[in-house]
């Protein structure tokens, strides 16, 4: 988001400076600022996949305590239809122990998804800036 900030205010400041150039100089300062935006989307596409990465690691993450969870509980009441009270008391302790993982693993895809729902949109604004920025550069190159 600094970053955004960043190039979004550093672009009003060049935008209102370069107001007194002529055509050439801005089609030039316009082809700049058009590099550096790309190079933002690039970055913030590399995030969108990192980011959905560690969406689908957690995901597989909470499959697995899931099903470790469910095995604990067949063998909890296997040992209570053996008769084996010490046996399912164990099995129970592990149960709730992956309750806790589950829910913890839960928390973190919680945060992978927003981090994904919060670069998507940074993505989606320096897609914008940078198709204004496209048009304006072609207006501007228009007059030479």
């Amino acid at each position: 988001m600094r970053i955004a900030v960043a190039t979004f205010s550093s672009l009003l400041l060049v935008c209102s400076v370069s107001m007194a150039q002529n055509p050439v100089q801005q089609v030039k300062q316009d082809n700049a600022d058009i590099r550096q935006l790309n190079t933002d989307v690039r970055n913030n596409a590399a995030d969108v996949r990192k980011d959905s990465a560690d969406v689908r690691y957690d995901q597989t993450d909470i499959n697995r305590d899931r099903l470790t969870r469910s095995r604990d509980q067949q063998r909890e009441n296997q040992d209570l239809a053996r008769g084996d009270v010490k046996g399912a008391q164990y099995w129970n302790k592990q149960r709730l122990n992956e309750n806790g993982e589950i829910k913890h693993d839960e928390r973190n895809l919680a945060h992978s998804r927003l981090d994904v729902k919060n670069a998507k949109a940074r993505l989606s604004k320096d897609v914008a800036v940078r198709h204004n920025d496209v048009v304006k550069r072609n207006r501007a190159a228009g007059k030479i």
